[in-house]
């Protein structure tokens, strides 16, 4: 197999795994090149080598794509940004980041704004309704053990990055 297939490779399943979690294949793509070729690249250096090594035009590998999915990886911290408008932005990755760690991360803060919500909905004195007060604790209960297991899922992971 040639050099170039195999990093094809290497980026679809990548991008195949961040498609499982619902998110843009285009991320992975990304993030797996940042990987394999650790410089901070420009969105049209993105663009052109992803166009590289995807040459086929069913890949999105325009600089619109690559645009938005800079912005999702940038939300979800696998990425960081540096530079300006005028300069232009550069991109690479966070040292610690890898497709797992920033969908944990991801799932914390989503679970962190439901729990905000269900919160906010229990302040409205729904003592009168026992069976939606219940069911609000229950859902916030819920969110809290997971972050707990998630929040201690990735120090585990640290620990094992740093030994």
């Amino acid at each position: 197999m040639s050099y170039t297939r195999l990093r094809r490779d290497f980026l679809r399943i990548i991008g195949e795994s961040y498609e499982q979690y619902g998110y843009p294949e285009y991320c992975g793509w990304i993030e797996g090149l940042l990987l394999l070729e650790p410089v901070e690249w420009s969105q049209r250096g993105i663009s052109k080598r992803l166009g590289e090594i995807f040459p086929a035009s069913k890949y999105p590998t325009s600089v619109s794509s690559v645009n938005r999915a800079l912005k999702l990886l940038e939300t979800y911290g696998v990425i960081e940004r540096a530079g300006s408008r005028k300069t232009g932005f550069r991109y690479r990755l966070v040292s610690s980041s890898n497709l797992v760690a920033s969908m944990l991360y991801h799932l914390m803060n989503m679970n962190q704004e439901f729990i905000k919500k269900m919160e906010s909905l229990s302040d409205k004195n729904i003592k009168a309704d026992s069976d939606l007060e219940r069911a609000t604790t229950y859902q916030i209960s819920m969110a809290q053990t997971w972050n707990l297991a998630i929040s201690q899922l990735l120090e585990s992971l640290q620990d094992e990055l740093e030994e």
